[in-house]
Order: C-alpha cells, then sequence, then structure tokens
C-alpha cells in the first residue's frame, strides 16, 4: 500500500503521540491501525493482542511506536 505524504506526516504525529504517552493511547492506536487499513485487525483485538496489531501498523506505516 502506498501511503500520500499526509498519511505519512500523520503516521509520524501519531507515533510520537504515543511514544510521548506514560501508558497506551488506545485511541492513537486505533487512529493509526485506521491509516494502515487495519481497522478490522483492531476491532478484533483484546488485552493480550492489541500490542501486536499495533506494532504491525506501525511497521506498515514506516513509525516505531516505542
Amino acid at each position: 500500500m502506498t501511503y500520500t505524504t499526509e498519511q505519512k506526516e500523520r503516521a509520524i504525529e501519531i507515533a510520537e503521540q504515543i511514544k510521548a504517552a506514560d501508558t497506551w493511547d488506545m485511541e492513537a492506536l486505533k487512529e493509526l491501525c485506521e491509516l494502515a487499513g487495519m481497522s478490522e485487525e483492531w476491532a478484533n483485538t483484546d488485552g493480550d493482542t492489541f500490542e501486536s496489531v499495533a506494532y504491525a501498523a506501525a511497521d506498515k506505516l514506516g513509525v516505531e511506536i516505542l
């Protein structure tokens, strides 16, 4: 999947927001997954699986969230 400049910039902003938080920012993670085209995967996560989906979304977008 190819992302626009705006999408890439937004992915960077979201990643920075996630990294700056003391705990996981679930709304930001959800937005990151939506941006990566992984809304369905995010919707099917739970307390044990959300991290792997969030990391996969970050990887697709080329950003780091940790």
